[in-house]
This record gives structure tokens, sequence and C-alpha cells, in this order.
């Protein structure tokens, strides 16, 4: 069987060719480009976008075959489908990924920041990232540039470069990883932090996420809570757009012209409906709806059918019309996958297990109802957020394990072995609980708990006992019977 050739964009312009079966399924083909990036453990924070010449992308289902008919020029773009602080990433490559692709939705505006301190600061760690130290003689007018959509929109202040450049010369000698790891964490308090937009209308220059965020920012302080009953039973109709008077950024209006469209983020739905009237009164609707008041939720045709449970105990309905079907499958689809990923334990059968079928497998169900041809699955995920971070963890450790094995020159499954085989049990209970393979030193004060060695000490903020601030670490001595103790205390 031939191979088939695919090109994979990373959110650098980096073009990737990957190599797989031509009948390999989408999973492969993210696992080996995972590989080649070398974040292979935290895979599954990663999808592969289909992004056609017009509309929106889509995200590639990776359980279904690939189908090069559907995917123009068998191109697919790498990104990040479910985001995470940075604490929670274990390895480097991958936070520099998430920094790689937080830098792009920051600068083409997917991600907007609405204090300008906050956006100089973020300004100034790309800076450092890219160039290292500030130079007087040669400053990152290019960076400047390239990250003038960061921030609120409008009239700069004139000492708007000066204030970033002060940020910049504040962390001379910080590295590169340190400053992503930075700006990863400032990202991650913005409200749309992890969020992913549907609107009703297609996407344009002037329906985006961009103006989204602005026109909600533009009125923040003029918007009102909105009036909650017969609207909740309404269908929302994508159609026609509303918006603020197109004069531009006046008295009137702030010049955006948007449709009705739905966030799914980590912790919830939110339901934008620009309220403007053109008029002085001006304002904003926008309803959040957490998971866990979720009942149910379907798409059916271009309509996405959700009903929720409202502040008052009243079960509601949610109908939205979306422009094509497509978008009200992938929406239910969205909600769905990060539901899973972020709320619950363990994905569900229910969730891995629904699937359809094309013309040729309905016509072969009639006959044997158990045949997969033809089966095409509605959700990839395969592991949720506290899965994934422990399967990364896991892994490093393994790893690490690994590493110190080479260097001293005995494995450490032969020496865990020869410690079980001698009797020596305190050695066993001596372990550090994170990694289970050096001897437990390190005390966290003020909690006095003894659980971890001090590499895995250094990387606690928290107790994993107790979950107590950790405010100063100390190195305790074991006995000397312990000591000698042929198990992990060497």
């Amino acid at each position: 069987m031939f191979d088939k050739m695919w090109l994979i964009s990373q959110a650098n312009s980096v073009i990737l060719e990957v190599k797989v079966d031509a009948n390999s399924i989408g999973q492969d083909l993210l696992e080996k480009v995972c590989e080649k990036l070398e974040i292979g453990a935290e895979a599954d924070y990663f999808g592969l976008r289909v992004s056609p010449g017009s509309g929106p992308g889509r995200w590639l289902n990776l359980r279904n075959p690939l189908d090069p008919h559907r995917i123009p020029g068998g191109r697919l773009d790498l990104r990040v489908k479910f985001w995470v602080p940075p604490h929670l990433l274990i390895n480097e490559p991958t936070r520099h990924q998430f920094y790689l692709h937080a830098k792009l939705d920051l600068t083409e505006g997917r991600l907007v920041v609405a204090d300008l301190e906050v956006a100089r600061r973020i300004i100034a760690y790309i800076a450092q990232a890219e160039t290292g130290d500030f130079d007087p003689d040669l400053p990152p007018k290019h960076i400047y540039a390239e990250c003038d959509k960061i921030g609120p929109q409008g009239e700069r202040p004139e000492d708007h470069i000066e204030k970033i450049i002060e940020y910049h010369c504040e962390i001379t000698g910080m590295r590169a990883s340190q400053a992503e790891y930075r700006l990863l964490k400032e990202i991650s308090k913005l409200e749309s932090f992890g969020e992913e937009l549907f609107f009703c209308k297609p996407v344009t220059q002037i329906n985006n996420a961009h103006n989204l965020y602005s026109h909600l920012l533009y009125h923040r302080q003029q918007a009102e809570e909105p009036s909650r009953g017969a609207r909740d039973e309404q269908e929302i109709d994508g159609g026609a757009t509303v918006g603020c008077l197109t004069s531009g950024q006046s008295a009137g209006g702030c010049g955006c012209r948007l449709s009705t469209c739905v966030g799914v983020s980590p912790h919830g739905i939110v339901v934008y409906r620009p309220a403007c009237n053109g008029e002085q009164d001006i304002g904003v609707e926008k309803k959040s709806i957490p998971y866990t008041a979720i009942h149910r939720a379907q798409p059916f045709r271009r309509n996405f059918q959700m009903s929720y449970v409202t502040d008052e105990g009243n079960e509601a309905p949610l109908h939205v019309k979306m422009a094509t079907s497509g978008q009200a499958a992938a929406l239910y689809r969205a909600v769905t996958e990060k539901h899973a990923f972020y709320c619950c334990e363990t994905v569900r059968s229910d969730v891995t297990e629904q699937f359809i079928r094309d013309l040729k497998g309905t016509i072969a169900s009639i006959f044997n109802d158990s045949t997969t041809l033809g089966r095409r699955y509605v959700f990839d995920i395969r592991r949720t957020c506290r899965e994934v971070h422990d399967r990364a963890r896991r892994a490093r450790h393994a790893a690490d394990r690994q590493r110190r094995a080479d260097r001293d020159g005995t494995e450490h499954k032969g020496s865990r072995s020869r410690s079980s085989s001698s009797g020596c049990g305190a050695g066993e209970s001596l372990a550090c609980r994170a990694c289970m393979d050096a001897a437990i030193d390190t005390l966290f004060l003020p909690c006095r708990h003894v659980v971890c060695c001090g590499d895995c000490a250094h990387r606690c903020t928290r107790c994993p006992l107790c979950r107590g601030e950790i405010e100063k670490l100390m190195l305790i001595f074991l006995p000397v019977e312990y000591q000698r103790s042929p198990g992990l205390v060497k």
C-alpha cells in the first residue's frame, strides 16, 4: 500500500511534510507530527484543522480515515484544540507550541487583551522571547509593529512604546523559555482564554472575534443586565446582523456589525447577542451557561438545540440557528468534547461510541447491524485534562528514571527488585510519592508534610497531601539504618 504525503502548517508558518499510509486515520497523522515536534506525550492538547479557502475552518475528526477529497490540497493546520494553564504543561516543547499559537491568536485578533498595561507586558515578553535583551542601538521595532493588534484598539498614548521598552528592560536576562511561560500565564487570566467562537453568519472582516471582543470592551460601561424570561424561549436566528452605527468610533456607536455567536469555553457556553440599536443607549447581551446547568444538547439541521437550568431552577430551551448544518454539528461537537475534556474524570463510552453511517454503511447495516462499513465517529476525544496531565507526568518521570539509570550504569528496575528481595520494606516506604524513585528528603513548611524528594519538591507550589501553600522547603536527613538500606536510598 502506498503512502500519502500531507502538509502540516505550524503556527510559525513552518510547513512539515509527513507521510502516512493511505488508509490511516487522522490520529496516526497527528501522532507522527507530534513525534517530530517532541510533544507526543501531550498530543491530546492539539488537533488538526482544515482551513478551506473561504468560510470557517473545521477540526479534523482524528478517529475517521483521512479523506483527501475533503481536505483541499492535502494541507492541514496544527493548532491547540484544548487550552490549559501553563503550569499543567509538563514538557518544554509543548509550552513552546502553546506560545506560538498564543502569539498567533494575539496578533491576528482572536484573543483580545482589555488592559493596556497587560498588553504592554505581553508585547515585552514576546520581544524578550524573540530577540532577547533590549538593545538601545537596535530596538525590536518589527515586534512592536507585528503586535499592534494586542491591547485596546484606537489612538495609543504617546508613551506607549516607551512603556513597552520599560517592561522589556525590567526582564533583562530572562531566558526565552521563561518569557514564553510568563506570556502564557498572562493570557490564561483573560476572560476569553480557551474560548472557541461559532458565528451564526459567515466570518468576515467585520463579523469576527476581534470585533466582537472589541465591541464588548467598548460598551462595557454602558451595558446593562439583560432582561430574562421571554427571550430565553425565543429562537435565535442568525440570519440578520445587528450592530452599532457604521460611522466609526463616535458617541453613536463603535462601527461594528456583528451577528449572534456562541462561545464554547472551558467552563461553559456563552451566547453573545449584540443589542446595539444605533442610538445613545447601546449595549450588548451576554448570557453565560455553565456546563453543570446544561441538561441536554443536540444538532438538528441548521439548528443547535439545548435545554438548561436557569438560576431560578427552571428548565429553559435555547435554539440557535447557524448558517449551515455543518456549523450546527461543529458547535454540538465542541460543546460535548470540551465538557468531557475539562469537567469529566474520564471520557464516557456514550461519547466515544457515537457514530453515523454513509449510504453504503446504512445499506450494509440492514443485513448486519454490527458492521463497521461506512462508520464515521462523531467525537475523537480520547482523554480528559486530568488524564492527559497524569499521562505526561508519568512519561516524564519514566524518561528521567531512564536517564539516571543510564548515567549511573544501573537499571532502576533491577535495583528495586534487589531491594524487595532483601526484605528492606523501609526503603520502599520512604520512596518519593511523586516519582517513586528517589527517597523523600524534603519537608514542606508550614504544613510539615514529608512526601517528596528534593527534585519533585521544587516543582510543587502546593502540598500534595493537604493542598496548602508551600512557603519554604527544608532538607531533612534520614536515620542511619535507612540510609544504608540497599533499596531506594543511596
